[in-house]
């Protein structure tokens, strides 16, 4: 018996995101997560060059985007004429593969995003929280065959052998089979919102499938699951055993958040099992750690938050990461206490109301919150998730002409990209808190800029600094990452203390080879993209 664990290009032991850990135990084969690489992707392409819907999967197979494992896929978006398998047969990693299932840590689609790609019959183990996520954002995203991780469209394939979506709406889409941990009965209105899709076309619907005790068997292999902290609701770890031992996969985590308690229990609950291979994710993983005076939590930037917006004169905005609800909610609180009323974008309404229902987190429903507002924007045409939501909150939406009327009443969460709203509002003055995830590289700093003069150019004030780096010395509380710091890191493994570590999802494998590369009690792997590991 052994356990052999893939890795891929841009799969997450090469850098930051996409993760895609082949795990193949007594028969079974399972992935560790299946996600988007935005580093990998963006060499090749960016927001006006993107991979060709009509081609299928033929752009992401010709860069190494996606493993080359033709078992696993949709057949509706292969073309049998341009013979790609041939092409990818000299791959190292070539072979044809059946997968039992779909290990998703959470809903980024860093970890997420290629699911679109995969077979609709493959099983997604994961959150309830993390499929209802998941949902939300196909639901309110861009209609195209990367954006299909809960449902699948049908394609078909034109004379000159190119693919678009069947032109017949009379033809259901196909629900992914999705099995969900969590910890009670799922609600009716929860159901009710699994099985409903917006638009033309019908769902052919596959219900959710609880699992209520934390552990499922999946082929000949047990499986474990852990709520962690993170930046996002529904995050989790996994415990997978096998005949040479456990292998435990972090997933992405962090202890400085409200949910920190969730993470230490998955540490402690782990370390009983005395696994043989800890895979742990190294976002912040940082030689130049440890010098903060002082490691901020949630809620210390809640608490700075409320300072900001107590003193603030005029509109105020509140920038910070989508589907941050750990964040939104503390914003909320800030402005309930300066009787202000918190204005969110629709995607935001809709997703806030999903998870309200289904009573796995402390959320508020915002239909008929006496402090939540939804702003309304000029479109020519509203798609029909949009009006519909929009026709249900009424009483509640907001015009750029009444914000202009009395800017001092509202706070608004908007990112950069909302900002084209502001020339509506034409604010003169405020406070803009920039409270989202650090620039990573060239394009966001890039970004940045802008940001600053669109900021400038409305007179706000600036709170919070959209160009600093991660691990950069933070002296104002206005973020916490959604990853643990180096010193979380070190003292998750330690108390877990696997007899093998493997960092993934990292930039800096020097910081664990400085703490474990000579110790003999944990034995330290680095793999490499098209690169198996057996144990």
């Amino acid at each position: 018996m052994s356990v052999k664990l893939s890795f891929f290009t841009g799969g997450g032991v090469d850098g930051i995101g996409g993760n895609k850990i082949l795990l193949e135990s007594h028969g079974t084969a399972l992935f560790l997560d299946f996600g988007k690489s935005f580093g990998e992707e963006n060499k090749y392409f960016d927001e006006f060059l993107k991979p060709r819907g009509l081609n299928g999967l033929g752009d992401l197979l010709a860069f190494d985007l996606i493993p080359p494992l033709p078992g696993i896929y949709r057949e509706d978006l292969v073309i049998p004429t341009h013979s790609w398998w041939e092409k990818v047969s000299s791959h190292p990693a070539f072979r044809n593969l059946t997968i039992q299932g779909i290990l998703l840590s959470h809903a980024h689609l860093d970890h997420s995003g290629y699911i679109s790609l995969l077979s609709p019959d493959i099983p997604i183990y994961t959150s309830l929280l993390s499929a209802l996520i998941s949902k939300a954002i196909q639901d309110c995203g861009t209609s195209d065959f990367l954006s299909e991780i809960v449902y699948s469209k049908p394609k078909e394939m034109l004379e000159d052998g190119l693919i678009c979506f069947d032109k017949n709406y009379s033809n259901p889409s196909q629900q992914r089979p999705y099995h969900v941990f969590t910890h009670q009965i799922i609600s009716t209105p929860v159901e009710d919102f699994w099985k409903c899709v917006p638009g033309k076309r019908p769902l052919s619907p596959v219900s959710l499938i609880p699992i209520m005790e934390g552990k499922v068997t999946i082929g000949d292999l047990l499986v474990r699951f852990w709520s962690v902290d993170h930046s996002i609701p529904g995050a989790g770890a996994f415990g997978i055993r096998t005949p040479e031992g456990w292998v435990l996969y972090s997933g992405d985590l962090r202890m400085s958040g409200k949910q920190a308690k969730e993470t230490q229990k998955f540490a402690q609950e782990a370390a009983t099992l005395q696994p043989l291979l800890l895979i742990i994710e190294g976002t912040r993983a940082s030689l130049k750690g440890g010098h903060e005076s002082k490691h901020f939590t949630e809620q210390d930037v809640t608490d700075r938050i409320s300072q900001i917006i107590k003193k603030a004169k005029g509109l105020v905005i509140a920038d910070f990461g989508p589907r941050n609800l750990e964040r939104l909610i503390s914003v909320l609180k800030a402005t309930e206490d300066v009787n202000r009323q918190l204005v969110i974008t629709t995607r935001d309404a809709y997703l806030l109301e999903t998870l309200s229902q289904c009573g796995e987190v402390d959320l508020p429903n915002p239909l008929n919150h006496h402090h939540i507002r939804i702003y309304s924007e000029k479109r020519v045409r509203t798609s029909e998730w949009e009006s519909t939501l929009l026709e249900r909150y009424r009483a509640q939406c907001l015009t750029a002409k009444e914000v202009s009327s009395h800017p001092d009443d509202f706070v608004f969460c908007f990112s950069y990209y909302d900002f084209s709203e502001l020339i509506d509002i034409n604010p003169s003055g405020g406070a803009y808190v920039y409270s989202a995830t650090e620039a990573f590289n060239e394009e966001m700093q890039l970004d940045a800029i802008k940001l600053k003069n669109w900021i400038d150019h409305f007179h706000f004030q600036l709170f919070g600094n959209p160009f600093a780096q991660e691990n950069t010395d933070n002296h104002d509380p206005l973020h916490v990452g959604g990853h643990a710091r180096p010193d979380e890191l070190l003292n998750i493994i330690e108390t877990i203390h696997p007899s093998y570590l493997l960092p993934v999802h990292t930039e800096c494998f020097e910081f664990f080879e400085k703490h474990y590369g000579s110790r003999k009690d944990i034995e330290l792997l680095r793999p490499k993209a098209g690169e198996s590991v057996i144990l």
